[in-house]
């Protein structure tokens, strides 16, 4: 016995398959519907309906500045 994952693309080439598998002495064991996957557009625009990017990370520049100020003191220097 041997068990094969199979996909097919559309209604009608499924419902042949269904037919067939009860004269190849075959059984349905498991139907796994495909998840469907959001657009890019509607990833867009459930980001900007949740207020955007920039409110949830505070000000770019001020994180730029405590980035730097790393560097400053990795390098051994003072301000």
């Amino acid at each position: 016995m041997s068990q094969l994952v199979i996909e097919v693309d559309t209604p009608e080439d499924e419902a042949l398959l269904m037919q067939l598998l009860p004269k190849l002495s075959g059984r349905l064991i498991e139907k796994k519907p495909t998840p469907v996957k959001p657009t890019l557009a509607e990833v867009l625009e459930e980001v900007i309906q949740s207020g955007g990017a920039g409110e949830s990370y505070g000000d770019p520049a001020e994180w730029q500045r405590e980035i730097r100020s790393w560097d400053r003191v990795l390098d051994r220097r003072e301000e």
